[in-house]
């Protein structure tokens, strides 16, 4: 019950704290009502204390670890925390909308990176993309000019998407900027192709470089350039003829720690991994040599009146087969979606609202469906068939029908589409699963 605890815990410092901030969080960040739990945060009471007495004890355990499956992120940990030179420890994270404004990614990152080092950012989108949901913290970052976002799962944008799921491209002149505390070398993913335009590039103030992306064949390409560990902002540019499409910017340091890849895309299922270009995905994956990859879906699912779940199994079955083959040494481990509920009535129970201190009409309460259920049950027996680790995100949050309590609570743990958490709640999730992956790890998983 180490995850339950460590709810509670996010929930009572967070009401006993009246502190604001966002911890370098950047221009972009959305506005949100809770504030970002510290990260020494301790356990102090059962998960009772933060949503009830009526909650329904998790079971356990909420981890399910085969035998061998997160080795190889355990032995990443240990040799980060003996700062050893092979202690680079990268986690990838492919996700929906729950991962797609890292918050929730930004506090495995801070938490795992005090405590076993900070080894980089990580990878993110070329400046700005014209792309509402994308928000990114710990970082900088902007664009002018004419950049356009094609992402996967929209119907009009072409292939390829790339690592993050979309990539940015433009025809025309325009710049994009990145900038970071602490970075010692940026990765530029972009796009080599016929028609390709030059791509210019300068670190801070100095000489622009040119770089031709033009080639008689389309492959993804990877330049790195290295500086001083320290403050850097990168800046590319394009200005001439051509077309310039960068699929993102990872920022690297050269020391033992840990990095965390944030790649989700709002509203996105399972299913839209399993049909992405893989040609271009698993390389990129590979290069960018991960310890340890979370695939994290499960609400999107859920909420589709068409459901199908065999569906969805086979879709799982294709992820994880690509993940065994591009990145065969890596853990892998599978994020069961949180509580979400709905009403049977929809948005005409908002117009027909009962009397203060009566109960609404049971078409008008808010009730995790039982989809939900059922596809957390597929994810568990994919990842069982994969021989991966699997995390029962709504079980060790408590099970079901919270979220109406937590769109109402005070810090507020969710909003009003009792789908999505404020800072809280991601921090509740997020020191939910580290809970358990550092208990394994302390007890000696893996050797």
């Amino acid at each position: 019950m180490i995850a339950r605890a460590l709810i509670a815990a996010s929930v009572l410092a967070l009401a006993c704290d009246g502190t604001t901030g966002g911890g370098g969080q950047g221009p972009h960040a959305p506005r949100d009502p809770g504030d970002p739990l510290p990260i020494d945060a301790a356990p102090a009471a059962g998960l009772d204390a933060a949503v009830g007495p009526d909650a329904a004890p998790a079971p356990a355990p909420a981890l399910v670890v085969p035998p061998g499956s997160l080795d190889a992120f355990f032995a990443g940990l240990r040799a980060a925390e003996a700062s050893t030179a092979d202690g680079r420890v990268l986690i990838s994270v492919f996700g929906d909308s729950h991962t797609a404004g890292d918050w929730l990614t930004q506090r495995l990152r801070n938490v795992l990176q005090a405590r076993f080092g900070d080894a980089g950012r990580g990878v993110v989108a070329a400046g700005k993309p014209p792309y509402s949901h994308y928000d990114q913290r710990d970082l900088t970052y902007g664009s002018t000019g004419s950049w356009k976002a094609l992402i996967g799962g929209r119907r009009a944008d072409p292939e390829p998407y790339g690592l993050l799921g979309f990539r940015v491209a433009t025809k025309k002149k325009a710049e994009a900027w990145i900038a970071a505390e602490h970075v010692a070398r940026f990765d530029i993913l972009y796009y080599k192709q016929p028609g390709g335009g030059p791509m210019d590039y300068r670190v801070d103030d100095g000489a622009w470089t040119t770089v031709k992306t033009a080639a008689a064949h389309a492959a993804p390409e990877t330049l790195s350039i290295t500086i001083p560990d320290g403050a850097h902002r990168l800046t590319l540019r394009h200005g001439k003829k051509g077309t310039l499409d960068v699929f993102g910017v990872a920022l690297e340091r050269e020391q033992p720690g840990v990095v965390v890849d944030g790649m989700g895309i709002v509203g996105r299922r399972v299913g839209h991994l399993a049909q992405w270009d893989w040609s271009v995905i698993g390389p990129q994956l590979a290069r960018r040599d991960p310890r340890l990859v979370i695939v994290q879906y499960g609400t999107n699912e859920a909420d589709d009146p068409g459901l199908d779940l065999d569906r969805v199994a086979a879709q799982w079955d294709v992820v994880l087969g690509h993940l065994h083959d591009y990145v065969p040494n890596a853990s892998v481990l599978v994020l069961g979606p949180p509580d979400m509920q709905s009403r049977a009535a929809g948005k005409a129970c908002d117009r027909h609202r009962p009397p203060p201190g009566t109960e609404p009409a049971p078409e008008c309460q808010w009730k995790t469906p039982d989809a939900l259920r059922q596809v957390i049950e597929v994810e568990r027996a994919a990842a069982a068939r994969a021989g991966v680790a699997f995390f029962d995100t709504f079980a060790a949050m408590g099970g079901g029908d919270h979220m109406d309590g937590w769109s109402n609570a005070d810090p507020r743990i969710a909003y009003g589409d009792h789908v999505h958490f404020t800072s809280v709640g991601y921090a509740m999730w997020a020191d939910a699963l580290l809970a358990e992956l550092l208990a394994a790890y302390d007890a000696g998983g893996g050797g």
